[in-house]
């Protein structure tokens, strides 16, 4: 060391501690000063010790500080990253350095009844350790828990302090682990997670590594606690905003149902037909509306072919049902919705719609508005049908009873608009089984008018005038409609054509006396000229309903039988005699028999009725084989 080794040596210790060296250069410095100068040796070893308790002084300051750091740069980084993960995988990397430990990672939990979960790791290998799911009482994680303070262990396998789990060991004891500290990480006197270092070595931690660990948590803490409340803003911030779009649309539908409403309203207003609500119906959703009545037949609008009928009557009943619209499958990229139009129970019809895209919930209110708006129009206009019904019974009744005649000049303003009367004209009489009561069905009604046509029911039959001519074709509309509604059996009587009101009320009664007359003989669905029955309708009128048949079986009900028996046709030929003046050689050539074979046939015929022969008695047979064949040559 020189000439003065004492010198030399403090000038070497101050070389040390500016150094930093460590403890070990010390030690050999002492040793050294020791063979040199043994007599200085009590003076110079307190103030080596010194300059060490200097060092370590020197030393924990910097250590300190360095900690002092990192939790400046955590708290720095709690107000920058928006990110918790983020955060707290910072937090276990300062950890793990500050301590200087192979491992560390966080656990958490939502509540203090939840189980804890790894949040983030750093220096682990194994992916089944992110994957640990801790219980409450189990391991350190329930240690530190139950205690609420820093818990560690240098022998993690060996040590029985806490409750181990055979899983959770597994995926610890993978990673090598020997020693372990948790810290707990306390908001508000809650436990929220944990805090981990881990090595793998045996190792205790000392109280200042605690402490610092301890800081860390507290950060941790925060961070944890700070995404939960950010979580909670952005979640309140999200329904709020899902609120106010949900009111912007709402608001939409309520202004776009309000338009809506205004232009069906007006449409009515202004006395709107139905093809107008229609067409407003597919402008305001764009597609094609089609309106129905009751017996689902197109009014307004045009139905797309292909439609199943059984499909559609379903789907027309279920909307009834429900009160509300019902979509319906017809075809690929087209979409049908059925709404119900109803008046309390009763079904008026149905307002259909299409298009290619789906309809949307203000869409599909808009459409039940409009079905409502629509079962207004049609109880108008049933109203104004129902009005005008009554105007026309009425002026059918004046005429059948002979008490005015409705189609003088002054009388034809009384007949619905578009409909005009005059002289001659025919009357057609309806029967059916049930009669026809002042309501009659639409259909029956809409057959029963015409430009020259009107009908209505009247003494319990269906009674039509017509200045037209073609009254068969009319019988035959009239006996479709009944047919369609279920009307039957029925029968039709047209009477000739009359020039006057009084003309008008007797073929009115004659009519009454023919279908009296068909009912006697048994007949239905038959439209038969009065003409032909008059004769016999006034004979047997006024005689109850089974006088014609009866006079039918009393006066030739021998000979029917005896036909009907042995297949013969002695009924034909008396008729065919009668009808060729009595003549053998005429009846025989109309029958295309012999001569002889006529006579064998009147012979056989005197056997049944002796006194076939007789005037008075022939006049009988003769009519009752009339009004027999009659009864079986009736045209449907």
């Amino acid at each position: 060391m020189g000439a003065n080794p004492v010198a030399g040596f403090y000038s070497r210790l101050l070389g040390l501690l500016d150094q930093g060296a460590a403890p070990s250069a010390f030690d050999a410095l002492s040793a050294e000063i020791r063979a040199i100068c043994p007599d200085g040796e009590g003076r110079i070893e307190a103030d080596l010790a010194l300059a060490i308790r200097l060092r370590e002084s020197v030393e924990h300051k910097l250590k300190r500080e360095r900690e002092l750091i990192a939790l400046n740069e955590t708290a720095r980084d709690l107000s920058a990253m928006r990110d918790t993960d983020q955060v707290l995988q910072a937090i276990i990397r300062r950890a793990r350095q500050l301590v200087g430990s192979d491992i560390a990672y966080l656990s958490a939990a939502p509540d203090e009844r939840s189980p804890f979960h790894v949040r983030a790791t750093e220096g682990v290998v194994s992916e089944a350790f992110a994957s640990i799911v801790v219980p409450r009482d189990v391991g350190i994680c329930g240690s530190v828990a139950r205690t609420r303070r820093p818990w560690q262990s240098g022998q993690y396998k060996s040590d029985r302090s806490f409750h181990h789990d055979p899983e959770i060991d597994t995926a610890i004891l993978a990673e090598g682990v020997i020693s372990i500290l948790g810290i707990p990480l306390e908001l508000e006197a809650q436990i929220i997670g944990v805090l981990f270092v881990a090595d793998r070595y045996e190792r205790s931690y000392n109280p200042q590594e605690i402490s610092i660990l301890q800081s860390l948590g507290t950060f941790a803490a925060l961070a944890i606690e700070n995404a939960r409340l950010l979580e909670e803003a952005q979640r309140a911030l999200t329904m709020a905003r899902e609120a106010n779009v949900a009111l912007r649309a709402k608001a939409d539908d309520i202004e776009s149902a309000a338009i809506a409403h205004e232009r069906l309203t007006e449409l009515i207003a202004r006395g709107g037909s139905l093809e107008d609500l229609r067409q407003r119906v597919a402008t305001l959703l764009g597609g094609e509306a089609v309106i129905l009545d009751e017996r689902q037949m197109v009014i307004a609008g045009t139905l797309p072919p292909g439609i199943p009928d059984h499909g559609f009557a379903s789907a027309i009943r279920e909307s009834a049902r429900l009160g509300r619209s019902v979509p319906f499958d017809v075809a690929p990229f087209q979409t049908f919705t059925v709404a119900a139009v109803t008046s309390g129970a009763v079904r008026l019809g149905a307002l259909v719609f299409s298009r290619s895209r789906p309809m949307s919930s203000a869409e599909i209110r808009t459409l039940e508005r409009a079905a409502i708006v629509t079962g207004i129009v049609l109880l108008s206009m049933e109203r104004v049908a129902e009005a005008t019904y009554r105007n026309v019974a009425d002026i059918v009744s004046a005429l059948l009873r002979g008490t005015s005649d409705p189609f003088r000049p002054e009388g034809a303003s009384a007949l619905p608009v578009g409909v005009s009367l005059s002289w001659p004209a025919t009357i057609l009489l309806v029967s059916c089984k049930d009669g026809f009561a002042a309501h009659l069905p639409q259909v029956v009604r809409a057959a029963a008018s015409g430009r020259q046509t009107i009908g209505a029911a009247f003494n319990g039959d269906l009674a039509v005038v017509t200045s037209g001519d073609d009254w068969m074709g009319l019988a035959r509309r009239i006996a479709a409609a009944l047919e369609d509604s279920g009307r039957q059996p029925f029968n039709i009587v047209a009477s000739q054509p009359v020039s006057n009101v009084a003309a008008a009320a007797a073929e009115y009664r004659s009519l009454r006396r023919s279908l009296a007359l068909l009912r006697n003989l048994g007949q239905s669905g038959r439209v038969v000229p009065e003409k032909t029955l008059s004769l016999y309708g006034l004979l047997f009128d006024g005689q109850g309903e089974e006088a014609a048949h009866g006079f039918i079986e009393h006066t030739i009900g021998p000979l029917l039988d005896h036909d009907r028996r042995r297949k013969s046709q002695l009924a034909g030929t008396l008729y065919t005699y009668f009808e060729t003046g009595r003549s053998l050689q005429r009846a025989a050539d109309m029958l295309g028999i012999h001569v002889n074979t006529m006579r064998q046939r009147l012979d056989s015929i005197s056997a049944l009725c002796p006194d076939w022969a007789e005037t008075e008695r022939g006049l009988e047979l003769h009519m009752a084989l009339r009004l027999h064949r009659l009864s079986e040559t009736l045209p449907a």
